[in-house]
C-alpha cells in the first residue's frame, strides 16, 4: 500500500490491549490477516464495537499468535472463528473456551462448510482444479464444516447463507450484513461531497473485479456492456485488477481503461471516479451468498449500481431509486435508461443510494446489532 499503513498490522500486545477489562471482551480469530473477507468480517466487527459499544470491547487474532499466547480464553469472554478449517490448533482454541464456559461463534461469509457445493463453487470461480487439488479443495471445504459444527452459533452474511447454514448444522444463526469502516467513511464523505455529475449520452463505466474468479460474472453483462459503449462512443470501461479481454471486449479495447490492484482506501477514489459501477453475477447458490458491497461502497461515493437481481441486491437495491437491477439480456437498456437520466434525477438516485448505505451498511448502523449477539445469542 502507497504512504498508507495497513490498519491491523498490530503487534500482539496492541491487540490484547483493544479487550478492555470491565467489557464483554470478544476475541475474532483468523487463519491470517487480509484485505478481503478478513476485512469485513473481523477487522470492521472488531472496530465498530471498539467505536460504538460501552458494553463490548473486541480484537482479532491469528493462528501465527498462538505460538506466543498459551490461552485465548483467558483475555476474552466470547470467540468468534473466521472461515478456519479444523485443525488441532483451531480444536484447541475451542476446546479451552467451551471449557471456561465462554460461548463460541463461527463467522463464515461463503458457502465454503458444505462439501456439497464444492463443485458449483470450483465452477463459479472459474478454477481449473485437477486430481489432488480436486481433494485439497474437498478437504478444506469438509475442515471449514467440522470447524463450524464444533461451535455454539453462526454468524453470516446474508439470510440464504444463513438457510443453508441451519441445513447443514442445526446451529442457530445470525445475520451480520458487511459494512463500511470509518476509513473507508472519512474518504467517502469527501469524495461524495467533491464529485462531479456527469451526463449522458456516455457512461464512465467500472468493474472492479480483483481476480481472474469472477470472468464467469462478467461475461454475463459483457456483451450489453460491449454493445451500450460501441452506441455511445464517447463512453469508456474501467477494469480493475485481473480480467482478460475477450473477443467481445477487444471490439471495444480503445474505451477501456486498465487499473491495476489498490488498497481499499484508495478503491473507494477509484469508484467514485466513474459514474456507474456494474455488477453483474452468475445465477447459482453460490452467487446468492454474495454479499451487497459492491453496492454500498459505490453508493457511498455518489457512484450508481447496476447489478444482477440476486436475493441480497434485490433487498438492497430500490430499482431505479437507489440503483438498477439488470436481467442478462437488459444490461444495454439499463445503461441507456441511466445515460439519459438529467443531472437532477441521477443526484436523487446517488443520494437515494447514499442514505441506505449509511443507514444499513456502516458500523455505527451496526453496532448495536453485533453488541446483542453476544449477550442473545442462544
Amino acid at each position: 500500500m502507497t504512504a498508507w499503513s495497513v490498519p491491523w498490522d498490530l503487534t500482539l500486545r496492541e491487540r490484547l490491549a483493544l479487550l478492555k477489562e470491565g467489557t464483554h471482551r470478544v476475541a475474532y480469530f483468523a487463519p491470517a490477516p487480509d484485505s478481503g473477507s478478513f476485512r469485513y468480517r473481523c477487522y470492521n466487527m472488531a472496530q465498530a464495537l471498539n467505536h460504538g459499544s460501552t458494553a463490548v470491547s473486541a480484537s482479532y487474532f491469528y493462528l501465527t499468535d498462538l505460538q506466543h499466547l498459551d490461552n485465548l480464553a483467558d483475555f476474552a469472554d466470547s470467540l468468534v472463528i473466521f472461515r478456519s478449517p479444523y485443525d488441532t490448533d483451531v480444536d484447541r482454541v475451542i476446546t479451552r473456551f467451551r471449557r471456561a464456559g465462554k460461548k463460541v461463534f463461527f463467522d463464515v461469509d461463503d458457502l465454503i462448510f458444505d462439501s456439497r457445493f464444492a463443485p458449483l463453487v470450483t465452477s463459479n470461480l472459474n478454477y481449473k482444479l485437477f486430481g489432488k487439488e480436486i481433494a485439497a479443495w474437498f478437504s478444506f471445504i469438509s475442515n471449514v464444516g467440522s470447524a463450524l459444527s464444533l461451535c455454539d452459533h453462526v454468524i453470516t452474511t446474508n439470510s440464504y447463507i444463513a438457510e443453508r447454514v441451519k441445513e447443514f448444522s442445526g446451529l442457530p444463526v445470525s445475520v451480520v450484513p458487511n459494512f463500511i469502516n470509518q476509513e473507508q467513511r472519512t474518504i467517502s464523505d469527501k469524495l461524495f461531497e467533491s464529485r462531479n455529475l456527469r451526463t449522458g449520452p456516455g457512461l464512465s463505466l467500472g468493474y472492479f473485479s480483483g481476480s481472474h474468479s469472477h470472468a464467469k460474472d462478467f461475461a454475463v453483462a459483457e456483451k450489453g456492456v460491449v454493445d451500450f459503449l460501441q452506441e455511445t462512443p464517447s463512453s469508456t470501461l474501467t477494469l480493475l485488477g485481473h480480467l482478460d479481454l475477450t473477443d467481445e471486449l477487444e471490439k471495444v479495447k480503445t474505451q477501456i481503461v486498465r487499473k491495476p490492484f489498490m488498497n481499499f482506501v484508495e478503491l473507494q477514489s477509484a469508484i467514485a471516479n466513474v459514474d456507474v459501477s456494474l455488477s453483474p453475477l452468475q445465477s447459482s447458490p453460490f452467487t446468492f451468498s454474495k454479499s451487497e458491497l459492491k453496492f454500498f461502497e459505490a453508493a457511498v461515493v455518489g457512484t450508481v449500481t447496476i447489478a444482477t437481481p440476486t436475493p441480497v441486491f434485490t433487498q438492497a437495491i430500490n430499482h431505479e431509486v437507489s440503483g438498477y437491477l439488470s436481467g442478462a439480456s437488459q444490461w444495454s437498456e439499463q445503461l441507456h435508461a441511466i445515460a439519459a437520466l438529467t443531472s437532477t434525477q441521477r443526484d436523487s438516485i446517488t443520494r437515494a443510494a447514499r442514505t441506505s448505505a449509511l443507514q444499513n451498511y456502516t458500523g455505527e448502523a451496526l453496532a448495536t446489532t453485533i453488541e446483542a449477539l453476544f449477550f442473545d445469542a442462544k
